[in-house]
């Protein structure tokens, strides 16, 4: 297993923290390095201010005669002699090789020049002038040139200073760029992912989650949400048998209640049949015979309903090829032909289209919503069938309808979806009746009419095949039935 997020995310936090450090220690000694020249500068400044100092009271001297200004230039000479000598090392950084023991020399010179002074007279005296005033101009002028050394080379270092400073900073954010980059790919990514898996789930996906890399923490975190995933798969298994036991019990009494109306009105009319016996009027029998063979036939077609939910009830959809849609829909209006008005149906549906589904049992499907049409609409209704594939949210239901099933309900948009609407112009459904056409033995006919039985199993078959069945009234009158189902397959060429 990989490194975990909390060692990704304590690199980073540590490449931030030393990036920082790095930052602060450059600018530490960017300052340092501003400080010292600084430094220097004071040095060299005392320097030339004793250099003119000492100059100021030498000419001071030779103007007024008083000893106390020779004093004061020879302790201005001796001070910048010692300045030199306690300072050579930081002095070197702006004298060229050679000038700082020339300047030694001369102050030496002049020192000692302005200490002989008082003992001379006449020429020599002259002379010693002379070589005070030269010494003394020579050091104030290698002074001078110190002092503007010092400044440029203290300029060169604050530019200096400036752009490594700059250079580091600019390194720094690199760094932190890189890193916020590096953050993104190897935790951000990964996570978005995660995100984008447990969108797809909330929105009805039925895909285990997919650990993006092998970090310990969202390995972890997959392992637990597929878990959990398994046990609510198992819990609405559970759920949906309780269901049908629900609906085997509704199945029961419904029968029971059904069958016994049927068997009530067939046993009347037989005792009626016994009572008049041979004798009795021919007319009157055959009109209460008749009317037990037709509770018959009502009881035969409750039982027939009940058989056809009890075979498709176990059993899984066939789905091994490709079928013809429109091979379906015909086989389906030859199932109906004999009984009900076949020529009264138009369909609009592409030769090409396809579906994975057990052909049977679709057929049972579109049997049941055109028997439907007909038995509501009466013989004169027209019904229309036509059939679109494309994504989920191009096919969607519209408003005011009645859907079941997953597909519709949870399904991601861009599932590849066949649509297939069957329309009527009969006088349509209630909208306070849409939400119970699909439960079992409910008639919004007339009590006798039907088993009640068809729409529920036609939507029980349409969701065995994963698809979505719904009501809703046309715009301009009649019933619309439309059932969605999962495209697998490529249109015929």
């Amino acid at each position: 297993m990989g490194r975990s997020l909390r060692s990704k995310v304590r690199w980073v936090y540590a490449g931030v923290v030393g990036l920082v450090l790095g930052l602060v220690l450059a600018q530490y000694i960017a300052l340092s390095t501003i400080e010292t020249r600084l430094q220097q500068g004071d040095v060299v400044a005392e320097l030339l201010q004793d250099s003119l100092e000492m100059r100021r009271f030498e000419k001071k001297f030779y103007g007024s005669g008083e000893h106390g200004d020779l004093a004061a230039a020879r302790d201005h000479a001796e001070a910048a002699l010692e300045r030199v000598r306690e300072n050579e090392a930081a002095l070197a950084q702006h004298a060229r090789p050679g000038e700082l023991d020339e300047l030694q020399a001369v102050l030496e010179l002049y020192r000692t020049g302005l200490g002989r002074y008082p003992g001379l007279a006449g020429d020599r005296r002259e002379q010693l002038v002379e070589s005070i005033r030269n010494a003394g101009g020579e050091a104030s002028a290698l002074t001078k040139v110190l002092s503007q050394r010092e400044r440029e080379n203290l300029r060169t270092g604050v530019q200096v200073s400036r752009t490594e400073l700059l250079l580091a900073t600019s390194i720094v954010l690199v760094l932190v760029l890189l890193g916020g980059w590096w953050l993104a790919r190897r935790i951000l990514a990964p996570l978005r992912s995660v995100e984008d898996q447990l969108r797809a789930i909330g929105a009805g996906s039925r895909r285990r989650l997919t650990a993006p890399n092998q970090d310990r923490e969202l390995v972890s975190f997959t392992h637990a949400f597929n878990a959990m995933l398994d046990e609510l798969d198992a819990r609405s298994q559970d759920l949906r048998r309780s269901e049908r036991l629900a609906a085997l019990g509704v199945l029961v009494s419904g029968v029971a209640h059904e069958l016994n109306n049927p068997l009530g009105n067939i046993s009347t009319a037989l005792q009626l049949v016994a009572e008049e016996g041979r004798g009795g009027d021919p007319a009157l029998l055959e009109e209460w015979l008749q009317q037990a063979e037709g509770e018959t036939a009502r009881a035969q077609n409750i039982v027939r309903g009940l058989l056809m939910y009890s075979r498709q009830q176990p059993r899984s959809p066939k789905r091994e090829e490709c079928r013809s849609l429109k091979t379906i829909l015909d086989g389906a209006l030859d199932l109906i032909r004999a009984t009900l008005p076949a020529d009264q149906v138009t369909m609009r549906v592409d030769d090409a289209l396809q579906v994975t589904v057990d052909p049977e049992r679709l057929q049972q499907v579109f049997v049941n919503l055109l028997r439907n049409a007909f038995e509501a609409g009466g013989d004169d209704v027209e019904v229309h069938i036509q059939a679109q594939r494309g994504r989920l949210a191009d096919l969607r239901p519209g408003p005011g309808g009645h859907v079941v099933g997953d597909l519709v309900v949870h399904g991601q948009d861009l599932t590849p979806v066949v649509r297939i609407s069957i329309d009527d112009d009969g006088p349509g459904i209630p909208d306070a009746a849409l939400d119970h056409v699909f439960e079992p033995f409910y008639r919004g006919r007339d009590e006798g009419s039907g088993s009640g039985l068809g729409l529920f199993v036609a939507q029980e078959i349409v969701q065995d095949h994963g698809g979505a069945i719904g009501v809703s009234r046309c715009p301009m009158g009649g019933t619309r039935f439309q059932v969605w189902l999962p495209c697998e397959c490529e249109d015929r060429a």
